[in-house]
């Protein structure tokens, strides 16, 4: 038997980033009670509900190094449990202005989800495990999203005063995030080969399929900047996170407008979208996993095309048909493959030593916020302008071919060269 430490670890990351999903998404759902209670302006709801993209973009490229001259036991332990009593200490709000500062704060303190999950992947897996364990990880934001909604909804449905319930809701949430904050901390070690509780047989069997991680460095930004790899990874990401948090934020709406779909059915049908995300992200991780065995940089190139394709193909494919059944069964299909993106975290142990991981993933987390806050933005003031969705869905197409041509064209899934 090898053991299975390394996968433990990767299943309670897994529960953070589902905590983490809950956690934004809980707002939104909420919003409509706390518009009311705390007389709250739509500019304010906005701000409210992308709050976390502030902090998230500000500290992003910050928590990188922090996990690569700290290590991840200490930095995403300690960030987790910061944003856990973030959230918690919501039960307490009294203003707009008080969801405001806690939302960014909450997005400082869960800028650490996914920079952390390349450190860990990159310092814990073997090569054919990374795109799993990155997927894995990764495929937590789908389940967020769904039990982010059913449990506040579950929660006004239950308690019949709504001001309890949604304070209720971010008490646990909070605490949850903070429960499991204490567990990794006491479960992961910076690396395998420094824990005391592993089995010889696992270590080495990790050992024998990975890296070695020997020093801890910080690389200039200027090495990045002359990097085609870089750009290309970083700017196809970016475009991928567009379309992520257009559809986060647009697809409940389109559902109900556009395809004027019942309240409910928006609801069902949203949450049915997400789970076919799941499943297709946890399938992708296990087919790229098989291809990198063979050649690492085939195996990327193949993952990123299937979920660039399917997404431009599939988002055109959901614009044409009339039937409002028809589109929401294309857009299972789409978030199926869609949802292999969840191999990006993976890439970076191919892209930069184990050393660097942290950093580079914090790249990619500043990039892929900033493409996340302005495309949501863009596709809002089609809506405005148009008053109609078919230029937005339009947009998000167009976007998909700049995920295709970076991932997949621009980036050869190679160490980038260190001086």
């Amino acid at each position: 038997m090898k053991g299975n430490l390394r996968w433990k670890i990767v299943l309670i990351v897994f529960a953070l980033i589902i905590i983490d999903y809950i956690d934004r998404g809980l707002i939104n759902t909420a919003l409509p009670v706390l518009k009311s209670e705390f007389h709250i302006s739509s500019f304010e709801a906005g701000i409210i509900g992308n709050g976390f993209t502030f902090g998230y973009l500000i500290m992003n490229p910050l928590v990188g190094y922090f996990l690569d001259k700290y290590g991840p036991k200490r930095v995403f332990s300690r960030f987790a449990i910061f944003w856990g009593a973030v959230q918690a200490i919501n039960v307490f709000a009294f203003s707009a202005f008080y969801f405001i500062a806690t939302r960014v704060l909450l997005g400082i303190g869960e800028a650490v989800g996914f920079p952390g999950v390349t450190k860990i992947v990159a310092n814990w897996l073997r090569k054919d495990e990374k795109a799993r364990g990155g997927t894995i990880s990764d495929s937590g934001v789908n389940l967020g999203i769904v039990f982010g909604s059913l449990f506040m909804l579950g929660l006004f449905a239950i308690i019949p005063t709504k001001e309890l319930a949604w304070r209720l809701g971010f008490l646990i949430s909070g605490l949850l995030a903070i429960i499991l904050a204490i567990i990794l901390g006491r479960l992961l070690y910076d690396l395998p080969e420094q824990h005391p509780k592993i089995s010889k047989e696992e270590l080495d069997y990790i050992l024998s399929g990975r890296e070695n991680v020997n020093t801890k460095a910080k690389l200039p930004l200027s090495y990045w900047l002359r990097s085609k790899n870089y750009w290309g990874y970083m700017q196809g990401l970016g475009a991928q996170a567009g379309i992520f948090f257009g559809l986060f934020t647009w697809l409940p709406l389109y559902l109900f407008y556009a395809r004027h779909l019942s309240l409910a059915f928006t609801l069902e049908y949203t949450a049915l979208i997400w789970s076919f995300g799941f499943v297709g992200e946890l399938v992708g991780g296990y087919v790229v996993d098989k291809l990198i065995k063979r050649n690492p940089n085939l195996g990327f190139k193949v993952g990123f095309a299937v979920s660039s394709l399917s997404v431009t193909i599939g988002l055109a494919a959901a614009t044409l048909v009339s039937s409002p059944i028809e589109a929401v069964e294309i857009l299972m299909i789409t978030f199926f493959f869609l949802r292999w993106s969840g191999i990006q975290w993976a890439a970076p142990s191919f892209l930069v030593t184990p050393e660097l991981a942290g950093q580079f993933g914090g790249h990619i987390g500043f990039w892929e916020t900033l493409w996340g806050i302005v495309i949501p933005i863009v596709f809002g003031a089609t809506v405005q302008v148009t008053k109609a969705y078919l230029l937005g869905m339009e947009i998000l197409i167009g976007i998909g071919l700049i995920y295709f041509i970076g991932t997949v064209l621009v980036t050869s899934y190679r160490q980038i060269k260190v001086s």
